[in-house]
């Protein structure tokens, strides 16, 4: 192997290395920023959440199965805290619909949801499972 090789695969191991540390990177967005309407389509359902500049919520699914889900309530946001995780948004006393493996849940917890955010190939998402794409805005 000839040392222009060596230097032209170093360079594209770079590359790649640096193209997937951007793909997907922790946030700290403004309170500002998250307002607006969001989407996700999941093994669950679709999701919609309507982040309100006043604090507020509104939050829809219709199941995969059959029905549908609203709720609304008071979000907020938790700064980042850590080098390798985002801000979170956190919903408070939200109805959770689905166990993490897409399944409806009957009759829905009530706990405080949080949604990690994270820029992913050049815009926000807010991710609840990191084995599934997050809401991303409508």
């Amino acid at each position: 192997m000839s040392r222009m090789q060596v230097i032209l695969i170093r360079c594209l191991t770079t590359l790649v290395v640096l193209l997937n540390s951007v793909a997907c990177a922790p946030m700290n967005p403004s309170h500002a920023s998250l307002v607006g309407s969001w989407k996700v389509e999941w093994t669950c359902g679709v999701e919609t959440l309507d982040l309100k500049s006043d604090g507020t919520y509104a939050y829809a699914i219709d199941f995969t199965t059959g029905g549908r889900l609203t709720d609304s309530g008071v979000w907020r946001i938790t700064p980042k805290s850590e080098r390798l995780s985002g801000a979170h948004v956190v919903l408070q006393n939200a109805a959770e619909a689905c166990t993490v493996f897409g399944d409806k849940l009957e009759p829905p917890n009530r706990e405080d949801r949080a949604l990690e955010t994270v820029w992913e190939w050049g815009r926000m998402v807010l991710i609840f499972n990191p084995d599934i794409q997050g809401f991303t805005r409508r």
